[in-house]
C-alpha cells in the first residue's frame, strides 16, 4: 500500500539531506551522552534489548545480568 504512494509521488522530498561535517557539540542540545555501565561488573559492554521510553531494558554481555535504566 505505501509502495504505490511512494512510486506516484517520487518528488515529495525536494531538499537534499543535511550532511554534518563537523562534530556536534553536546552542550547545544542539552542532552549529554553518558555510557551505561553494568551495576554488577561495571562493564561498558551493555546492549539495550527493549526500549519503551522513559524505561530501557539492558543486558550485560560480560556477566549476562539484566537491568533497566530510566531517562530523566
Amino acid at each position: 500500500m505505501g509502495g504505490r504512494w511512494l512510486k506516484r509521488n517520487k518528488n515529495w522530498i525536494k531538499e537534499e539531506p543535511v550532511k554534518i561535517t563537523e562534530p556536534v557539540d553536546d552542550s547545544e542540545y542539552g542532552v549529554p551522552f553518558i555510557p551505561i555501565r553494568c551495576p554488577k561488573c561495571n562493564s561498558k559492554d551493555v546492549r539495550c534489548y527493549v526500549s519503551r521510553p522513559p524505561i530501557r531494558y539492558h543486558v550485560c554481555k560480560t556477566c549476562e545480568k539484566k537491568f533497566k535504566s530510566v531517562e530523566v
